[in-house]
């Protein structure tokens, strides 16, 4: 009987070799692979840090366009009817800087967001005319219509606040 050993070991040693390289090239491609996962969760998780920082600073300045309005018409009731429309041309410009954050936030969204940002530009658009109203006839009729106006506006301060919140929450 011819001796087999030399033809076992050799057998061994090439099938070593080919189960080593077989492992090798696998673990590669599981490490590539994990690799990729990786770099694949880190960008999408910063992506979404990415959109929450703006849609919270987006946010934060359209609550303060808001409070900044408010806080403008705060003292108006008992002004004089040329006192109202000298206090006309301030709103306006904050009513301006309101209407950018809305757009702003437009963008940003999302639609909750913006349907509570919207409501809050159009009451202060209706405050703009109830002012106006009040320029003109400083009636109090018109000045019991611009505070209901004014409250409205500022309730509506909260609901923005509320969805800005979950929307952050969602990010």
């Amino acid at each position: 009987m011819p001796d087999n050993s030399l033809l076992i070991a050799g057998l061994t040693s090439v099938t070593a070799i080919v189960a080593s390289s077989l492992a090798s090239w696998l673990t590669s491609k599981g490490n590539a692979h994990a690799g990729r996962i990786q770099v694949n969760e880190t960008s999408a998780a910063q992506r979404r840090e990415g959109v929450r920082q703006t849609r919270r600073a987006a946010y934060l300045d359209l609550i303060e366009q808001a409070q900044t309005v408010a806080d403008g018409l705060r003292g108006v009731d008992g002004l004089s009817i040329t006192e109202c429309e000298a206090a006309l041309a301030p709103h306006r410009d904050r009513h301006k800087q309101l209407r950018r954050a809305v757009t702003l936030i437009d963008l940003e969204g999302p639609s909750t967001v913006g349907v509570a940002a919207s409501n809050l530009l159009i009451m202060s658009g209706t405050l703009g005319t109830a002012l106006a109203a009040t320029a003109e006839n400083a009636s109090q009729e018109n000045r019991r219509e611009f505070q209901e106006t004014l409250r409205a506006y500022i309730r509506l301060i909260r609901p923005f606040v509320d969805a800005a919140a979950a929307a952050l929450d969602e990010t």
